[in-house]
C-alpha cells in the first residue's frame, strides 16, 4: 500500500476521490422546505351600493325684473296743468289712482263742435226721411190720378170720334194727360234718388260720430291713471310744461310679480328632465314644463340665509343662446310686496342680483362619490375580496356626486385610491380611521 502511494498517479487519485466524497457527502444531506410566501391584503374603504333618493338640482343667477314695465306716453299734446304729489321716483301708487291731468278746453270746445256736427247731421237725415215719405205719398196720389186722367182722355177721344166733342178740346185733355205723366216720371226719378242721398248723409254721419268719438277720447286722455299697482320709476314731466303727443311721462313698474331670467346649459338640464325621458311633450311650453315638475326657489345672492322667495318657472325662451349655448328659463315670484320682512326678507328690487335654485322630481338611484371614479371606471370588490375594475355607466354628475345610469356588477364599491390598482388584487376591507392611517 505505501509502495502504490509512492507512485506518481497516485496523487491525482486521491484528489478525484476526495471530490467524488464531497459529491456524496453534499448530495445525501435534504434540502429545507421552502417557504411559502404569504399575499399581502391591501386595506381599502369599502361601501355597499344602494339606491338612495336623488333631486336633481341646478344652480343659476339673473337679474330681478318687474314682469310689468310701462313706459306710461303722452296721447295728447297739451300743457300739464296737476302733478300727483306721490309721483316721484321709487313711490308706490295704486291701480287707478289719477297721476296726471292735461288741460281740457281746447278739446272740451272740440269736442261740442263734433258734437254739433253730428247733430246737423241727424237733422238732415230726418228731413230726408221726411220729404222721402212726403214724395212717395205724392207718387201716390199722382199715379191715381193720371189713371182717372187716362180713363177720361179715352172716353173723350170716342166722343170726338163721334163728333161729340171739338178736337180742339181733346187735344188739350191728351196736353193735359202728358204733363201728368211727365210729372209722374220726374216724381219716380226723385224716389230713385233717395238711397243715394242716405247713403250720403249715413257717410257724412258716421264720419262726424268718429270725430266725435276721437275729441271724447282726446278729453279722457288728459286724464292719466295708473294702469296697475306699480313702483314708479323716472318721472320726466313737470306742471305747467307743455308736453308733446308720444313723449314718455314717467315708468311705471309692476309690484305683482317679478322675473328673473336664468340662463341653463343643455347639458344642465338634462338632469331636470330626467323623470320625463320618453313621454311625449305636451303641445305648449307651459304644459311641458308642468311636465317636467322643475320647482325654483330665488335667493338673494351675498344676502341672509332668510332672503329666499318660493318661485316658479313661467316660461322658457324659444331658442338657445348662440353664444354660451343654454336655454332662459324665466322664473317668477308672485306678490314680493307682501313678503317683505325688514331685515329677514328685503324688498325686491329691479336689477338686484339673485340666485336660483332649480329642482326637478326625487327619484331612487345609485351614487358614487366623484373620488371613487378613476379615468371613468370603479373599483369594485368581489365575493372573494378581490379588485375588479370596471367602467363607470354615469348619468349626471351633482356636486360632489355621480348619479350611476346603470348599476355595476358588484355593490361592494371601494372608495380609496388605490396607488397601484392591481385587477385581482386581494383587498382587506377596514374602517375609515384604519385605512387611512396605514397609507
Amino acid at each position: 500500500m505505501i509502495t502504490l502511494l509512492k507512485k506518481p498517479i497516485a496523487l491525482p487519485i486521491l484528489i478525484g476521490l476526495g471530490v467524488v466524497l464531497v459529491v456524496l457527502i453534499n448530495s445525501s444531506k435534504s434540502r429545507p422546505a421552502a417557504d411559502a410566501q404569504e399575499e399581502f391584503a391591501t386595506p381599502a374603504r369599502i361601501t355597499t351600493l344602494s339606491p338612495k333618493p336623488v333631486q336633481p338640482r341646478f344652480i343659476g343667477y339673473g337679474n330681478a325684473q318687474p314682469s310689468s314695465n310701462l313706459n306710461v306716453p303722452a296721447e295728447v299734446s297739451a300743457e300739464v296743468v296737476w302733478i300727483h304729489p306721490e309721483l316721484k321716483q321709487g313711490r308706490s301708487l295704486k291701480a287707478g289712482t289719477k297721476v296726471i291731468e292735461f288741460e281740457k278746453r281746447d278739446f272740451e270746445l272740440t269736442l261740442s263742435k263734433v258734437s254739433a256736427d253730428v247733430s246737423t247731421q241727424n237733422i238732415k237725415v230726418a228731413e230726408l226721411v221726411m220729404e222721402e215719405r212726403t214724395t212717395q205719398q205724392q207718387y201716390e196720389l199722382a199715379k191715381q190720378k193720371i189713371d182717372l186722367a187716362r180713363s177720361d182722355f179715352k172716353r173723350r177721344e170716342a166722343l170726338a170720334k163721334q163728333g161729340a166733342i171739338p178736337l180742339s178740346t181733346l187735344d188739350a185733355e191728351k196736353q193735359n194727360l202728358l204733363a201728368q205723366e211727365s210729372e209722374l216720371e220726374n216724381m219716380i226719378l226723385k224716389l230713385a234718388l233717395y238711397p243715394k242721398q242716405r247713403d250720403v248723409l249715413r257717410s257724412s254721419m258716421q264720419v262726424a260720430k268718429a270725430q266725435q268719438e276721437e275729441q271724447q277720447r282726446n278729453l279722457n286722455r288728459t286724464k292719466i291713471t295708473m294702469p296697475f299697482d306699480a313702483r314708479i320709476g323716472s318721472v320726466n314731466v313737470e306742471k305747467g310744461s307743455f308736453i308733446n303727443k308720444g313723449s314718455t311721462l314717467f315708468v311705471a313698474q309692476g309690484k305683482s310679480q317679478i322675473e328673473v331670467l336664468t340662463q341653463v346649459p343643455t347639458k344642465s338640464m338634462l338632469p331636470l328632465i330626467s323623470q320625463a325621458k320618453g313621454q311625449k311633450p305636451k303641445e305648449n311650453s307651459n304644459n311641458l314644463i308642468k311636465q317636467i315638475g322643475i320647482k325654483a326657489k330665488v335667493y338673494l345672492v351675498d344676502g341672509p340665509d332668510s332672503a329666499y322667495w318660493p318661485a316658479k318657472v313661467l316660461r322658457m325662451n324659444d331658442s338657445i343662446d348662440m353664444q354660451t349655448r343654454s336655454l332662459g328659463l324665466v322664473i317668477g315670484i308672485d306678490n314680493p310686496k307682501s313678503q317683505e320682512v325688514i331685515g329677514v326678507r328685503p324688498p325686491l328690487l329691479k336689477g338686484m342680483y339673485l340666485k336660483v335654485e332649480l329642482t326637478a322630481k326625487a327619484f331612487p338611484a345609485l351614487t358614487v362619490p366623484r373620488s371613487a371614479i378613476h379615468e371613468g371606471h370603479l373599483y369594485l370588490m368581489d365575493q372573494d375580496n378581490r379588485l375588479l375594475i370596471e367602467p363607470a355607466s354615469i348619468a349626471f354628475y351633482q356636486d360632489d356626486m355621480a348619479v350611476l345610469q346603470t348599476p355595476p356588477s358588484h355593490k361592494q364599491l371601494v372608495t380609496t385610491d388605490l396607488i397601484p390598482a392591481v385587477k385581482g388584487m386581494l383587498l382587506k376591507p377596514v374602517t375609515n380611521h384604519v385605512a387611512e392611517a396605514k397609507q
